[in-house]
């Protein structure tokens, strides 16, 4: 093997884990291989352009916007140090204010946490106290250990006491913005996401995800670190217990003192042999979605369109599940991506709803009856959201009107970009919050290390790049 194809680290897939992971071990003079099997990076969070037109995949929300109330405890003051990218180099415009919208009440939220308690407790007043002790237990609740117990989290809001109604609020928004779990979101993840959500708050970088994705790319280019795109990984070599050696889809060998895979779990031990894989079969998760795109005419306030998200549900009971349908309309997300206090003037605007979907329906189709089923979708989607927007549902035929360009991803999608078994959106239901696997070089990182969103991505790659490789314990 030529000294050439011999790194210290292999980094599998180009996302934000990954590219943090590269980012972090070059910093530290270790000679660091991205591969990456697509042609563009980011993964779930990158970019594409269409009709002269430039979406965002993924970013509805950067997490965890450092506000007043959170100061620096925020995890994104820390990204920003590992990584050592300004955060004001960013441009981070703070929401609006956005809402959890149930058929009987609803609860509006925005970057002040007090705000937020104040509205739960004027609509649930009955609940004061037991939610009072539900923010206290989950101050106390060690969910960012690797050692965090997998609870789950309709027990404990059921045990906690708090108005049934209030709970399935509660999950609405952490479960669509992080849970891989059949109806239901694991603790440690919940806390997490409640304190991005709501202590902390949500924003969006002005110029979208290339703000994240361009320095990272700049910082490894500068760093030395090499970057193969369209180069898919085939197998992994085991000797003894570690990788040997990486095989690519060229036939090319690769070798690597340690590896850090950031395509999945199961993706991960598909890469093994049967014989050394036997012993270390995941639970494959199967939740997945649908988000519909409109670019429209004008601006969200000529049409008094002032939420950035919405998360809605048409019944008391949340249900988090695989439809058996093609979308379940009956529970979604509404992004206005130009809600964010954004000082670009616009002469159009993007509605983005997503559903969750059926991957066996969408894998399924014929190309023209994916064609045909997507631009169904498009309308019924649509009429559908426009339920919880302000006069959506009088302002069909004008909004419609509206609208210059649409687009639409699905489950197919999501599997043809990320490899992801059934197309899943948060991978496994089985995390490694350490990293670690059954082989002593190798590491995951990203998604199923079980920490969600861009921050929580980008922070469990750095993690383990530091706990598992620069300073292991």
């Amino acid at each position: 093997m030529v000294e050439n194809n011999t790194y210290d680290v292999a980094v599998i897939g180009a996302g934000l884990s990954g590219l943090s992971a590269a980012l972090r071990l070059a910093m530290f003079g270790k000679k660091v291989l991205v591969l990456e099997k697509h042609y563009v990076v980011g993964g779930l969070n990158s970019f594409y352009a269409k009709g002269g037109k430039k979406f965002d995949v993924g970013l509805h929300a950067l997490t965890n916007f450092p506000s007043e109330d959170s100061g620096k405890k925020s995890p994104l003051f820390k990204l920003c140090r590992q990584l050592r990218i300004p955060l004001d180099s960013l441009q981070l415009k703070e929401q609006s204010y956005s809402r959890i919208s149930f058929p009987e009440k609803e609860l509006r939220f925005s970057n002040n946490f007090p705000n937020f308690i104040e509205e739960v407790n004027e609509k649930f007043p009955a609940s004061k106290d037991a939610f009072g002790k539900l923010l206290k237990k989950m101050e106390e609740f060690p969910a960012y250990s690797v050692d965090a117990p997998e609870l789950s989290t309709r027990e404990i809001l059921k045990d906690s006491s708090i108005d049934p109604l209030l709970a399935e609020m509660l999950l609405c928004p952490t479960c669509y913005y992080g849970s891989a779990r059949h109806d239901d979101i694991d603790f440690p993840t919940f806390v997490m996401l409640f304190d991005a959500i709501f202590r902390q708050g949500l924003a969006r970088p002005e110029e979208g995800i290339r703000a994240i994705l361009d320095p990272l790319c700049r910082k490894l280019k500068e760093l030395g670190v090499e970057r193969r795109m369209n180069t898919g990984v085939s197998k992994f070599h085991v000797h003894d217990d570690q990788i040997a050696e990486i095989e690519l889809e060229s036939g090319e060998n690769v070798i690597a003192e340690q590896i850090i895979s950031t395509c999945g779990v199961i993706e991960t031990e598909s890469l093994l042999s049967s014989h050394d894989n036997e012993d270390n079969q995941s639970k494959v998760g199967n939740f997945t979605i649908l988000e519909s795109i409109s670019v429209m005419q004008g601006t969200p306030k000529e049409l008094n369109w002032e939420e950035t998200v919405v998360f809605f549900n048409d019944s008391e009971k949340f249900d988090y599940i695989c439809p058996h349908n093609p979308v379940d309309l009956r529970s979604g997300v509404i992004c206005i991506p130009e809600n964010y206090h954004s000082t670009t003037d616009s002469s159009n605007f993007k509605l983005r709803i997503t559903h969750p979907a059926n991957f066996p329906f969408w894998s399924s189709l014929s190309k023209q009856q994916y064609r045909d089923e997507k631009e169904k979708y498009e309308d019924r989607i649509l009429q559908n959201g426009l339920r919880y927007l302000n006069g959506g549902t009088d302002s069909m035929d004008e909004i419609a009107d509206r609208i210059i360009l649409r687009d639409t991803f699905t489950p197919k999608t999501i599997k043809r970009f990320t490899s992801h078994e059934n197309g899943t959106l948060y991978g496994s239901p089985t995390k490694s919050r350490d990293g670690s696997t059954k082989y002593k070089n190798l590491f995951l990182a990203g998604t199923d290390q079980g920490y969600i969103g861009i921050v929580g991505s980008m922070l469990g790659g750095i993690a383990v790049a530091n706990n598992q490789i620069l300073r292991p314990a």
